[in-house]
């Protein structure tokens, strides 16, 4: 007797979900009904394409540029002092290999300390 009133009630179920279902897609259909859906044409897409990769391509041109002259100036800036002035470009170094030991010490110490 149990049995058979748990598969009416799932059969209840069952049929209240599927009714649930058309009224959505009823409801849908008339949505799109008064709000026509509007897709631009290919050639809009195509435009677009281009003028974002024409924006990334001087992107790439300026950030490779502004590299290349940091990179040359640091470069030269080391060299000549390397040849020119040896016991700055030394001190220098050491000061750089400090200050890198230093930063990633304090930076394992306030780790071990969160955890």
């Amino acid at each position: 007797m149990d049995e058979r009133k748990e598969e009416i009630e799932k059969e209840n179920l069952d049929e209240s979900f599927f009714t649930t279902i058309k009224e959505i897609e009823v409801g849908l259909e008339s949505v799109e009904q008064y709000a026509p859906v509007y897709t631009p044409n290919l050639e809009w897409f195509e435009n677009m394409v281009v003028e974002k990769k024409q924006q990334l391509r001087k992107k790439l041109i300026f950030d490779v540029s502004i590299f290349s002259i940091v990179a040359l100036l640091v470069l030269s800036v080391v060299l000549f002092t390397l040849y020119n002035i040896p016991v700055v470009f030394f001190a220098l170094q050491g000061l750089v290999a400090i200050f890198i030991i230093g930063y990633f010490s304090i930076r394992l110490i306030k780790q071990v300390k969160e955890t």
